[in-house]
C-alpha cells in the first residue's frame, strides 16, 4: 500500500460551479443527477484523475480521508445494505450487525453489478436510487461537507452533510473502524 501512495500524483482537482437546474454539463450518472436535482441538493462536481478507491480520491484531490466517504454493499440475511464511512476506515461487522439487527457481510462483485448494475468502486452511498437501507457511520459527521463517489472513477462531489441527512435519512452508529 505505501508504494501505491507515493505513485500518486497530487494535482489539484478541477472544481465546477456548484449545478443548478439550468446546467447541461453533468459528468456524474444520470441517476444521482436526477435525485439531485429532484431534491434541490446543491453540490460540487470535483473532477480528478482516474481512482479506484475512496482512499486514493482523497489522495489524488489533497483532501482528508476523513472528508471522503465510500460506500460499502453488504448482504444480509434479510436484506441488502448500503454502510456509508470515512475512506480511511474498514467496516467492524458485528457492530454493523447490531446496528440492523442482521447478520451481514461485504457482497459479492456479482451482487454489486446485479442489485446496482454498477461495478467495483462506482458505489454512490445514494440508497434511495437502489431502494437499499443506508447505515452512516458517526464519523462523517464531524465534517460539514463531504465529498462523495458519483458513480464515475473521474469526478465525485461534494455536499453538505446536511442535505446527505435530509435526502438519504440513514441509519447512524459507529462500526467504521481504522485500517490496520
Amino acid at each position: 500500500m505505501a508504494g501505491r501512495r507515493s505513485n500518486l500524483k497530487k494535482r489539484s482537482p478541477r472544481r465546477f460551479a456548484p449545478r443548478d437546474d439550468k446546467s447541461n454539463y453533468m459528468p456524474i450518472a444520470k441517476n444521482l443527477e436526477k435525485l439531485l436535482k429532484t431534491n434541490k441538493i446543491k453540490y460540487e462536481v470535483v473532477e480528478h484523475r482516474k481512482v479506484y478507491t475512496a482512499f486514493d480520491a482523497a489522495q489524488t484531490q489533497d483532501i482528508k480521508e476523513t472528508e471522503v466517504a465510500k460506500a460499502v454493499l453488504l448482504k444480509g440475511k434479510k436484506t441488502m445494505y448500503l454502510a456509508v464511512l470515512p475512506a480511511s476506515n474498514n467496516c467492524d461487522f458485528k457492530a454493523l450487525a447490531k446496528l440492523v439487527d442482521d447478520k451481514v457481510s461485504i457482497a459479492k462483485e456479482k451482487d454489486i453489478n446485479q442489485k446496482l448494475k454498477t461495478k467495483v468502486g462506482l458505489i454512490a452511498p445514494f440508497g434511495t436510487l437502489f431502494k437499499i437501507p443506508v447505515v452512516l457511520d458517526k464519523k462523517l459527521l464531524k465534517n460539514k461537507k463531504i465529498n462523495l463517489p458519483a458513480g464515475s472513477y473521474t469526478e465525485s462531489i461534494k455536499i453538505s452533510i446536511k442535505d446527505y441527512l435530509k435526502l438519504e435519512n440513514p441509519t447512524q452508529g459507529s462500526f467504521a473502524v481504522k485500517k490496520t
